[in-house]
């Protein structure tokens, strides 16, 4: 059955309780944009966001209210590098309690020129954290080869001639609902 309509399965209750949650949250939609939606639309992406984080689908379960980390995850000294195997990547800027899961988009490797990396972003994953410690690496590359392929320059140690980044927009993921998103931008290594 299409996530969009599990809406007829629902009771006129529950229902009432999407479009009354939907007036008061708004939810990311596929542009990128964070908006108030119909009750109908605004379950659709919540049960979507709940598949995708390997959680049950139930559209009868309208979220409840979560306090958002802030800052939880940035890119001090965590990529991406070029560097041996390479790395790409976050670092914990808190302590984390395990289950904490993040949605995240990249972009390919682009030209220090981009100042709108909207467009190139990609999903790259659903990251599920064990507990996490402040200053601990969060590895992201496996996923984000397998979207994005490799940030290796074409210089002989992966380097880049020219300034390169790959952007990142993170959000953390509870129940559903994603955070307002985190957008971050790391350089690659460039030949001095």
């Amino acid at each position: 059955m299409k996530v969009s309509s599990l809406w007829r399965t629902l009771t006129r209750e529950q229902r009432r309780a999407w479009n009354a949650w939907a007036k008061n949250n708004k939810v990311l939609l596929d542009d990128g944009s964070r908006r108030r939606v119909s009750g109908r639309k605004a379950m659709t992406m919540v049960v979507r966001n709940r598949t995708i984080a390997g959680e049950a689908a139930n559209p009868s379960v309208v979220p409840a209210v979560v306090a958002w980390l802030d800052g939880a995850l940035d890119l001090s000294d965590a990529g991406p590098f070029t560097e041996n195997a390479g790395f790409i990547g976050f670092r914990a800027q808190q302590n984390l309690a395990a289950g904490t899961k993040w949605f995240v988009w990249a972009t390919p490797p682009v030209g220090g020129d981009v100042v709108n990396p909207r467009p190139m972003l990609r999903f790259v994953t659903c990251l599920a954290l064990g507990a996490i410690a402040f200053e601990d690496l969060v590895y992201l590359n496996a996923p984000y080869l397998a979207v994005n392929g490799s940030w290796d320059g074409p210089l002989t140690e992966g380097e880049w001639p020219t300034p390169t980044f790959v952007w990142f927009r993170v959000h953390q993921y509870a129940n559903g609902q994603l955070s307002p998103g985190v957008t971050l931008s790391g350089q690659i290594a460039i030949e001095l």
